[in-house]
């Protein structure tokens, strides 16, 4: 059996918005994805809204769904961001 070097990868990033009241409303609009994401057994997701700021830590096995989870988190935050500034 082929050993790995890596075992995991663990990223956090956050994302600071104009008002707080923004980052509840965008941080609502993503727990679903995060629900979604626990039936993953590739990556793991948490997210946290501290005043202005949403964090999201995700975890994941590998390189490639560490990269499709932060894609997707960044598209869904900034899908949001754009229906907040119709």
């Amino acid at each position: 059996m082929e050993d790995k070097i890596l075992k995991s990868i663990e990223t956090i990033f956050e994302v600071q918005l104009d008002t707080s009241k923004q980052a509840q409303i965008i941080y609502n609009s993503l727990i679903p994805e995060i629900e979604y994401n626990h039936k993953n057994d590739r990556s793991t997701s948490t997210i946290k809204q501290e005043d202005k700021s949403i964090i999201i830590t995700i975890n994941s096995k590998d390189v490639v769904s560490l990269r499709a989870s932060i894609n997707s988190y960044i598209r869904w935050i900034k899908l949001s961001i754009e229906i907040l500034n119709i």
